[in-house]
């Protein structure tokens, strides 16, 4: 009867389920099952049953029934603050889905959840990086109007990259009214406290200033010329720049962008290096 309601996302079934196969009581003896249920149920937003994963672990004797007991530990140990309230740990959860770092699987829904948990915690980052999903839909439906008054709130609390986000969207007319010059505010005031993100911004409107193209497509025709023909350095950074905002009429392209950003580094560009040592550390 639990199974069958946890199959429906019973969270309180899964979290009994569980339990009943950790200890075997009616069923057969199953620890890998019965973690995964309590997992599930964990994720449910049922916190005793993180907690209860979390204890069951910390005995050694348990421990050694399951693979990777002490990376299982962490996951359930983590949710657990994260759901009592803990913005830090949201967003750290948040980060881990969305890496598919240590123990867990890559997954751009449950990292979007764990960032509105942190966001509405008051985790200004996690409000950015809940606003980027929500631009690009990224695990959650595609909200450009939304994700730019979350970029706004957390540029007033003093996030840098959300100011230069919000300068994106401010430039391209992204759910926001359409204001270069307000973008170029945006942007150097971002690049003032040290974002890269802000910074290529706005040496790329200075160059579209000068005559680049400020199409997409072109604007990509136009840096690929000069980082692949030229070996510019700064070409590839923009390059790299317009794979990671995926405008109108590009694909965003992460593997792409870190490529062209890494020759960029390659070639001298410090702040292409910035850029790949932030992106090593948060998304």
């Amino acid at each position: 009867m639990f199974n069958d309601a946890c199959t429906l996302d019973d969270a309180p079934a899964c979290d009994f389920a569980g339990r009943l196969s950790l200890a075997g009581h009616g069923v057969p003896r199953d620890a890998g099952r019965g973690l995964a249920l309590l997992e599930q149920s964990c994720d449910g937003g049922f916190a005793i049953a993180c907690a209860v994963g979390a204890s069951w672990l910390a005995d050694a004797s348990h421990a050694s029934e399951v693979a990777s007991p002490a990376e299982t530990r962490a996951r359930f140990e983590i949710k657990q603050a994260c759901l009592s309230g803990q913005a830090d740990d949201c967003y750290e959860l948040g980060l881990s889905y969305y890496l598919g770092r240590e123990s867990f699987v890559a997954d751009r829904a449950r990292a979007a959840n764990a960032y509105g948990r942190a966001c509405d915690l008051g985790d200004t980052r996690a409000c950015n990086n809940l606003g980027d999903a929500l631009a690009y839909g990224e695990g959650v439906s595609r909200d450009v109007k939304r994700a730019a008054e979350l970029f706004e709130r957390a540029c007033h609390r003093g996030e840098a990259l959300a100011c230069a986000n919000l300068g994106y969207m401010v430039e391209h007319g992204e759910g926001v009214a359409l204001d270069v010059r307000r973008a170029r505010s945006l942007y150097r005031d971002a690049c003032q406290t040290g974002e890269v993100y802000g910074c290529l911004h706005a040496s790329m409107l200075a160059a579209v200033d000068a005559g680049a193209p400020s199409d997409p497509v072109g604007a990509l025709g136009h840096w690929r010329r000069g980082c692949d023909r030229d070996r510019n350095a700064q070409s590839c950074a923009f390059v790299g720049l317009l794979y990671e905002d995926g405008p109108d009429g590009m694909a965003r392209d992460e593997a792409k962008s870190h490529a062209a950003m890494s020759r960029a580094c390659q070639l001298g560009d410090r702040r292409a290096c910035e850029w790949l040592k932030g992106r090593s550390e948060d998304p």
